[in-house]
């Protein structure tokens, strides 16, 4: 009779702990991280024992943010082990989903209760300081009829003070006590808000992810549970510095890491990508172009029509290389490496000539609370020139420059640059996106060693008359240069000229008033002269230039 109730309960599911015995939750940590420009893909692994034949491998409280079409698994065993389809659901829970808001939040919870339990403290000491109050009243006064007469003789008198003075002395002490533990609970409780502010999500479900297997026998299983989740992101940010002494720029390029999931990253290997799978992989079909008179009926289907192109989104996901989780545990047994001088860590580049990746050296930390995290990714390789730069036109403040050419095979990402001059932190700039052999000028402030005067020399109009039949207006100008280095420098002097948007205008430069060896429109901009010259110490070179612009009688120009 026992074995048929056994069976009946098997059967039906009505014994659960014996239904759920072919799952194995696994304890699983974050082992690597990819960030990419608006999300991340998040590697867990994890070693079970599996037994022979079919079970489950669990991973739970899993991001409720994650996205379940990215979920991929993979594993490495001793035995024969073949995968099934990846299944998910959500867990809703009375408690938290994180569990660093889980732990802030308890933290608060026992700290409000401390300050509870003090208010009541408070409270006591106030009725019985009431009450000793009171007692010298009435002893003072002998008014109070509920307290019996006193006869009390002087050295009674003395002894009966003396323990009120003593009684009120404690309470003072304790609510003072009481004060300045209530001041550090304050304290503790503002900051442990701070930090659940900056992560809280509210959220209290999770994901339950499960990996269905069958294992030809008794394995130990190392398997890895790949995903992606949005709030994350990455930014490039810079270090220029300059040393002008060995006329010598290092760009150096940092990772500006921030994310707020739900999971703290701790002790993960952290790639950082150029990739954007956020932009799909293809682009959409084309569809036909319907163009129709406009009417009430026909603006229905014309929406209709033109609705079709939208763009499907591809969610691309990255999967974790089982010879590097071999190698990260082998990594945990591994002796302690002697202490020696600390050296910046330079990140591993990985350029596929579409795609590239920096690998950052060592574990990195990177908390869900949205703090970025700057970690170094390395040096790129330049061929700089340092120059001075003058513009007369807008100021006679000279800069210093360096005309930076930058090589090797990986391309510089846009992000801000913080330039240093000497070791001088001298401003903030912005970096364009910059391919192998693209130059960029890189401003470092002004260099107060070059001296720049600039005066016009000659401002002329004239209006049409008998003898001219069109308005002309000239104008001559002069730069002086001085370098006052004791080294010789490069000095680049750049000015625009009227440029003409009419036929009827036109525009010439004296030559006999401009300085010889200019370059017209440079860099593709039309009017723009610009000078290259070297200036030895204590040089002085003056740049002169001349224009003059015609147009009809009668007519305005408008410009100058």
């Amino acid at each position: 009779m026992t074995r048929v109730l056994l069976a009946f309960l098997v059967v039906f599911g009505l014994l659960p702990a014996v239904a759920k015995a072919a799952d194995v939750v696994a304890d699983s940590k974050i082992q690597a991280v990819t960030v990419y420009t608006n999300r991340a893909t998040v590697t867990r692994w994890a070693v079970v024992d599996i037994p022979a034949g079919a079970h489950s491998v669990v991973f739970q409280d899993l991001p409720a943010i994650l996205l379940p079409d990215s979920l991929r698994a993979e594993g490495k065993a001793a035995a024969t082990v073949k995968f099934g389809a990846v299944t998910h659901k959500r867990v809703t829970s009375s408690e938290l989903a994180s569990a660093k808001e889980r732990e802030l939040n308890d933290q608060l919870e026992g700290l409000q209760d401390q300050v509870y339990l003090m208010d009541a403290e408070r409270q006591a000491l106030q009725v019985r300081k009431t009450f000793l109050e009171n007692i010298g009243k009435q002893a003072t006064l002998r008014t109070n009829e509920d307290i019996a007469e006193l006869d009390l003789k002087p050295d009674q008198w003395a002894g009966a003070a003396a323990t009120i003075h003593q009684g009120m002395s404690e309470i003072l002490k304790a609510e003072v006590e009481l004060g300045i533990k209530k001041r550090d609970l304050d304290r503790k409780i503002q900051k442990v808000r701070e930090e659940l502010n900056q992560l809280r999500t509210g959220q209290r479900s999770s994901y339950e992810v499960s990996v269905p297997l069958e294992s030809a026998a008794a394995t130990q299983l190392m398997i890895s549970l790949s995903y992606q989740v949005p709030n994350a992101r990455w930014k490039p940010v810079y270090d220029a510095r300059l040393d002008t002494g060995a006329s010598k720029l290092d760009l150096i390029q940092y990772g500006a890491v921030s994310q707020r999931t739900g999971e703290d990253w701790s002790g993960v290997v952290l790639t950082l990508s150029t990739a954007q799978p956020q932009r799909g992989a293809s682009l959409p079909d084309l569809n036909p172009w319907w163009v129709d008179l406009w009417s009430p009926e026909n603006r229905g289907r014309l929406m209709k029509s033109m609705s079709m192109g939208g763009t499907a989104m591809a969610v691309m996901s990255d999967s974790m290389d089982g010879v590097a989780m071999e190698e990260n545990m082998a990594m945990s047994s591994a002796a302690p490496v002697p202490m020696r001088e600390a050296e910046f860590a330079v990140a591993e580049i990985e350029t596929g000539g579409f795609v590239s990746e920096y690998k950052i050296p060592g574990p990195a930390v990177v908390l869900a609370d949205g703090s970025e995290t700057k970690l170094m990714v390395g040096a790129f390789d330049t061929e700089s020139a340092i120059m001075i730069h003058v513009k007369p036109q807008m100021s006679t403040d000279a800069f210093l420059v360096a005309q930076t050419k930058l090589k090797g095979e990986s391309p510089l990402l846009p992000g801000p640059v913080s330039l240093f001059r000497d070791g001088a932190f001298v401003g903030q700039s912005a970096l364009p996106l910059l391919r192998p052999a693209e130059e960029y000028a890189l401003y470092f402030g002004v260099d107060d060693q070059v001296s720049v005067t600039r005066k016009v020399m000659l401002d002329e109009r004239k209006d049409a008359g008998v003898i001219s039949r069109d308005n002309t207006l000239e104008r001559h100008y002069v730069t002086a240069i001085q370098n006052l280095h004791n080294q010789p420098v490069t000095v680049v002097v750049a000015e625009t000229v009227p440029t003409p948007r009419n036929e009827k205008i036109d525009v010439k430069l004296v030559k006999d008033n401009t300085t010889a060896g200019y370059e017209e429109d440079a860099d593709d901009v039309k009017g723009l002269l610009r000078w290259e010259m070297k200036l030895a110490p204590k040089a002085e070179k003056k740049v002169v230039l001349g224009w003059k612009v015609t147009w009809p009688k009668d007519q305005n120009l408008s410009g100058l």
